[in-house]
């Protein structure tokens, strides 16, 4: 039984720096307070604004059924970032399930969404922070602002404080000095539109980071110097204003601080206060030297950064190609995700599990079908030992979530949730304890997303093996009796007489009055006659002999045995199946069958078509002495 507080957060991708940051002061406060942490996470993000990216079916499909994953019932309260989400219904959909199993949840940056709690990031005070700096530290009042989309929340947001800092400075707001860069390229001719106009301003603010990077690519192009001819700002405090030359200064939202003040919600919701429905957390200033301030970092620390980057990069890559090629040698599930551990170190992981749908690892899956999509089930297969001593190939419930005990350690749980899918198929989810939230960014996308195809290709092609193994017995496969037709005799005998010792035996048989039967009682009756004899050979013959109707009444066995009288034993089988079954029957008709063989010993084997001419030659000679005896 837990004790502790237990918390989810629902967030979409590693890779947005202020989703990460956010997660991180989750965790933070949790560790302090001493409550598990559960997150939730899509690896793909969502399409930007005024982007023409279309997430396909399949994939959004494969990302939100992570979601489903969220056990309410261990749960006290959920964390969700709702403006990350990749899709606006999913963040409804946790909602109505936290109502209906009383879990309290807040959602943290996403004001046009408002749930049970939210927390805002407050742009307001971010922008008016800047334009403040702009003034009252450099002088400059000929600002102009270059904001996302007409009618943007955030964008209207930031624009408002924009207006309010220049009139709390007795500077006219005009409008001319306002354009729309739809937070992307066209942010660089918004800037080539203010240098042209004739009136050039001291500084651009930018509603953010990305923004204001083209728009210091024009300034510059234009030849004109940052920050000694026009000051530039952007909005977000990205880690690329640390890169950019010269570095931007921006504000930054309080990440951190709004994952721990979420969490405090929380607390507060379950000591009984009464909360209100929304909390603000104000922004920070983050200097650089694109507004005309001095840097104190020192010079190397960008280019120590850049190398070190990039030979992360180079080992991420090496260990990709390693880990593709083992993947492409794997010939079993377990030896698929072996390969994965060396990334799973590289990315400082404590503990991994590898969690595959039990339907997937069991071969019950359709990749071929056009519609519909496959989901998570009820029990997964762990198929990775990695930081604990879960052995691969068991199976769990996944309202579990691990194979093992999850609430109730020494410390604080901290695990993080992702999936795998392919095609139309959820294959399951990787369930792991980082050290830290950052880190992981696209690096740990490309990572999954390997892992992903790769895995999906495997178990398709397990499949597709499988449709050929039932195409082969079925083009091998006597349709009406169910065992060996000729092409099946001709592709499994063969293996017999590879034997090293013993004795290789062959017994033709033939139905008896086989006509007589057609004449009289029909296609029916003669039908049920090779089938009752089918059925006859094959319950009397060894357990591997291959036993196929090699013609309309004709049969042939080939098996091994120990002794050379076993042939002999398994037709006298035959002859008493049949009278058994005569007897019971209660037909008009009798079924019998005569039955010829030969037997050689491995020393002296000859080849297999000469044994059945020999064995069938006996068998003729039986149903001449069978005939003159009915007669």
């Amino acid at each position: 039984m837990k004790k502790r507080k237990a918390v989810a957060v629902c967030v979409t991708s590693y890779n947005w720096e202020y989703e990460s940051k956010v997660v991180e002061g989750v965790r933070e406060q949790c560790a302090a307070d001493d409550i598990d942490l559960l997150v939730f996470s899509n690896l793909m993000t969502r399409p930007e604004l005024g982007s023409d990216r279309i997430m396909p079916e399949n994939v959004m499909l494969g990302e939100v059924e992570i979601y489903n994953l969220i056990n309410y019932d261990v749960l006290d309260g959920i964390i969700i970032l709702g403006d990350s989400m990749i899709s606006r219904d999913i963040t409804n959909v946790i909602a109505e399930k936290a109502a209906e199993h009383n879990v309290p949840i807040v959602n943290v940056n996403d004001p046009e969404n408002k749930l049970q709690y939210n927390v805002f990031l407050s742009d307001k005070t971010a922008m008016e922070l800047v334009v403040h700096h702009l003034i009252e530290e450099h002088g400059l009042t000929k600002i102009n602002f270059i904001g996302g989309f007409p009618g943007n929340f955030q964008t209207e947001e930031r624009l408002a404080a924009y207006k309010k800092a220049l009139a709390e400075h007795n500077i006219p707001y005009d409008e001319k000095r306002v354009a729309y860069g739809n937070f992307w390229k066209k942010a660089g001719e918004c800037t080539r539109e203010f240098l042209e106009s004739g009136d050039i301003p001291e500084a651009i603010v930018c509603a953010s980071d990305t923004m204001a990077f083209f728009c210091m690519d024009e300034i510059k192009a234009k030849g004109l110097r940052i920050p000694e001819d026009i000051a530039v700002t952007g909005f977000d405090g990205i880690v690329d204003c640390e890169k950019y030359q010269p570095t931007v200064t921006s504000v930054r939202r309080a990440f951190l601080k709004a994952g721990r003040e979420a969490v405090r919600i929380l607390e507060r919701v379950w000591s009984g206060e009464d909360v209100p429905e929304i909390a603000e957390v104000e922004a920070e200033l983050i200097i650089n030297e694109s507004c005309g301030c001095k840097s104190d970092k020192e010079e190397n620390s960008f280019y120590n950064k850049f190398y070190d980057e990039r030979n992360h990069i180079h080992e991420f890559d090496y260990r990709v190609v390693e880990m593709n090629t083992k993947f492409s040698e794997a010939d079993t599930s377990a030896a698929l995700f072996k390969s994965t551990e060396t990334l799973a170190a590289f990315f400082g992981l404590l503990e991994l599990y590898i969690c595959v749908c039990e339907n997937v690892e069991n071969g019950k899956t359709n990749f071929r079908q056009k519609t519909g999509f496959m989901g998570l089930g009820q029990n997964a297969v762990s198929m990775l030992t990695f930081g604990h001593d879960i052995p691969a190939g068991t199976v769990f419930p996944v309202k579990e979530l691990i194979p093992k005990q999850l609430f109730g350690r020494e410390k604080a749980a901290f695990m993080a949730f992702v999936p795998i899918y392919f095609r139309n198929c959820f294959l399951g989810y990787f369930a792991f304890s980082p050290m830290k939230v950052e880190g992981f960014g696209e690096l740990f996308l490309t990572w999954a997303m390997n892992i992903s195809n790769n895995a999906g290709t495997f178990y398709m092609n397990k499949e597709l093996q499988c449709i050929a193994d039932e195409l082969r017995n079925i083009n091998m496969t006597d349709p009406l009796t169910g065992i060996f037709n000729r092409r099946g005799l001709n592709a499994f005998a063969p293996s017999i007489f590879k034997s090293q010792s013993g004795f290789v035996s062959i017994v033709c048989a033939d139905v008896d009055g086989l006509k007589p039967i057609n004449d009289t009682y029909g296609h029916e009756g003669g039908d049920n006659a090779i089938i009752v004899t089918a059925n006859a050979i094959k319950n009397s013959m060894p357990e591997d002999a291959v036993c196929a109707r090699t013609g309309g009444d004709e049969f042939c066995v080939v098996f091994h045995s120990d002794s050379e009288d076993e042939a002999a034993k398994c037709i006298e089988k035959v002859d008493s199946y049949l009278s058994r079954y005569n007897e019971m029957s209660g037909l008009p008709y009798k079924v019998g069958c005569s039955c010829g063989y030969t037997t050689v010993p491995v020393s002296s084997l000859v080849t297999m078509e000469d044994m059945i001419k020999a064995a069938d030659k006996n068998m003729y000679s039986v149903k001449l002495i069978r005939k003159t005896v009915r007669r």
